[in-house]
């Protein structure tokens, strides 16, 4: 895996690398059949709706896409950001290096928004012990945003010239 940030040669074709992209699909695809797998013993009604506790506050009508919505979110955020991440280029006001590093922060928030939304997803469909909901979502958004800061500060230290 390479990290690297390329020089102005090589920066008009700086582009989402595939294993990111690979990673964040298979981990959507896991939970998708994990999803299929339990939604015969789901509740009807289900849960459709849960506190900050992540305890549920709202219940509708059992269906598959109910019960799948946030694996089909997932999706989209990665096509989406794929897609963005395909379209990046370079403009006058933009380094090359800042370009690569814009780009490998799409890369990782885009794995980490499918594991968070497959965690989401599978604690939403086998519950919460009790004693973690309190904990559990504060701690998902600290790890979220835990695993993003690095990239942030390549951006922001390369925008600003100290690399």
């Amino acid at each position: 895996m390479d990290d690297t940030i390329p020089d102005a040669a090589t920066a008009q074709r700086v582009r989402v690398r595939w294993w990111p992209v690979v990673v964040s699909l298979a981990v959507l695809v896991v939970t998708l059949v994990l999803g299929i797998l339990l939604y015969p013993s789901a509740p009807d009604p289900m849960p459709v709706h849960f506190d900050g506790e992540l305890q549920p506050d709202a219940w509708g009508p059992k269906n598959l896409g109910g019960f799948l919505l946030p694996v089909i979110i997932g999706g989209v955020i990665v096509v989406v950001f794929w897609l963005v991440g395909m379209q990046l280029s370079p403009r006058p006001a933009q380094s090359p290096a800042t370009l690569a590093a814009v780009t490998r922060l799409l890369e990782h928030l885009m794995m980490a928004m499918a594991v968070f939304l497959s965690i989401t997803a599978i604690t939403s469909w086998v519950g919460v012990p009790l004693w973690m909901s309190p904990w559990l979502l504060p701690l998902l958004l600290v790890a979220l945003a835990g695993s993003l800061l690095p990239d942030g500060i390549r951006v922001f230290r390369v925008q600003r010239g100290l690399v």
